[in-house]
């Protein structure tokens, strides 16, 4: 995984819109939250969030402090008290993930399509992939030097 000082800024620029143009193809299905944080509590909601190279260092250049030692016990190193802390900066499958599986067919055909463009910026601009647990990320290894 590459420090983010590696990364462009123009594929930062153009996954922030993607994230744009998401939230739009989103709305259709979009379910309430009542922030109770457990979809970020992986190993008590009993999944794991997958993010890419790009996904991870656009996480990393929020300005968040991710809790490593929350992230060994199954969550997601970026939730504080029950919310998202870097929420702008979020990838994918928090866009799209919801306790309530309602549309999750829809969703879930959004996800594999918005991925492919992910991977395409990060083609576009030599950036590594890999597609690895959250949990699993050395964020401090990604901010710029």
């Amino acid at each position: 995984m590459a420090c983010m000082s590696a990364i462009p800024q123009a594929a930062f620029d153009e996954l922030q819109a993607l994230y744009g143009r998401m939230s739009a193809a989103l709305e259709p299905f979009r379910r309430h939250c009542t922030g109770r944080g457990i979809c970020c509590n992986f190993a008590k909601a009993g999944h794991m969030l997958y993010v890419s190279d790009l996904e991870a260092a656009e996480m990393a250049r929020s300005g968040g402090t991710p809790d490593m030692a929350q992230a060994r016990d199954g969550s997601c190193p970026y939730l504080k008290e029950k919310l998202c802390s870097i929420r702008d900066h979020r990838a994918i499958g928090c866009r799209l993930y919801y306790c309530d599986k309602t549309y999750e067919t829809e969703r879930n055909a959004l996800y594999e399509s918005y991925m492919k463009e992910v991977r395409a910026i990060e083609v576009r601009y030599g950036v590594a992939y890999s597609y690895r647990p959250v949990t699993q990320i050395d964020f401090e290894a990604l901010k710029p030097a």
